[in-house]
């Protein structure tokens, strides 16, 4: 255990000797560029600066996505995690930024802008590797969690991380450079931490007891749980419970083709943003989130009536073995 701890310390600290950032350089634009290819992580010794100084503070990173990239609006559940990274809970992603100089004694501007860029990427790809460490799997544990505990997770870590694309990267003055990765949070990472093979074929009631219509005489398109007011926070792999502690929906309900390209569940802060997502489409059905549960209160429990509701219908299982799950939360949210 200790040799895989200091394994991991070596890997978020790579590249960390004589990197600099500049709280000051920041918000300069002097040139932006625009790339969508995956691009590996530099060699320690491509890391350069004349000194090393303190991150600046954390804030978000507002950026656009989509089913390549990413989008950002007013809708999008966001957290800051570790020192530069943000998550989108929305679109399933993870972003993190890095800001690199030369040293001062390059030979000319060519090689100075690239041992810049060199050094952008390595804070970067670390950055990103402490954030995505930093993300809740379930009520008891992180990435980190696993991280420490298997050296086979740290290499599918290591090696995602290292798969991250390049959002955008920009010139910044006084020689410096900015480096902005993202990776999704489907993929090799559901694959990796949501693993479960089959959907339970267990009702949680009887399907002779009566369940109410919709309204609109439609079949269901999805589910969306109302969470706002409960403090409930985001996780990779979360679940809904029953009053009683029974599962009403969780990673075991969704078919590995789903768990792998749209993850458990999104998380939305308004309400017509999560009617108008994808993954419920335009008929969902609504339920009210009584309390979190589970020690980091990534879980959440629901009404025994509610359970009934979607359990007491078999077409709604499909909408669960599909992931077709949003959970309305408040619009702050933090690490």
């Amino acid at each position: 255990m200790n040799r895989t701890k200091n394994c991991l310390v070596a890997l978020i600290a790579i590249s960390a000797m004589g990197c600099q950032s500049d709280t000051g350089v920041r918000d300069k634009k002097l040139s932006d560029t625009q790339t969508a290819s995956p691009a590996k992580p530099p060699a320690a010794s491509a890391v350069v600066s004349s000194t090393a100084q303190n991150p600046p503070p954390s804030s978000s990173i507002s950026v656009p996505h989509s089913d390549q990239g990413a989008i950002t609006d007013s809708s999008s559940y966001t957290e800051v995690v570790g020192q530069e990274g943000v998550v989108d809970w929305t679109a399933g992603i993870v972003t993190a930024s890095g800001i690199g100089f030369p040293p001062a004694d390059v030979l000319n501007s060519t090689q100075a802008l690239l041992l810049a860029k060199r050094a952008a990427q390595s804070v970067a790809y670390r950055n990103l590797l402490e954030a995505f460490t930093a993300i809740r799997v379930d009520s008891a544990t992180t990435v980190k969690n696993y991280v420490t505990a298997s050296d086979e997770i740290q290499v599918k870590v290591q090696g995602m991380v290292e798969d991250a694309k390049i959002l955008h990267e920009r010139q910044l003055e006084k020689g410096g450079y900015e480096v902005t990765l993202q990776m999704k949070l489907t993929g090799r990472v559901s694959e990796t931490f949501a693993p479960k093979n089959s959907p339970p074929v267990k009702k949680l009631v009887a399907e002779t007891l009566p369940t109410p219509p919709p309204k609109s005489g439609m079949a269901y398109t999805g589910l969306v749980v109302d969470a706002r007011g409960t403090g409930v926070r985001p996780a990779l792999v979360p679940r809904i419970l029953t009053e009683d502690g029974q599962e009403a929906y969780s990673q075991s309900y969704v078919l590995a083709k789903y768990r792998q390209s749209q993850g458990i569940a999104a998380y939305v802060s308004d309400p017509a943003a999560a009617k108008a997502h994808p993954k419920v489409t335009d008929n969902p059905l609504y339920v009210k989130a009584l309390r979190p549960a589970g020690n980091s209160q990534t879980d959440l429990v629901i009404s025994n009536a509610a359970a009934q509701t979607i359990h007491g219908v078999k077409d709604h299982f499909e909408f669960l073995e599909k992931a077709q799950v949003i959970l309305i939360v408040d619009r702050a949210g933090s690490s």
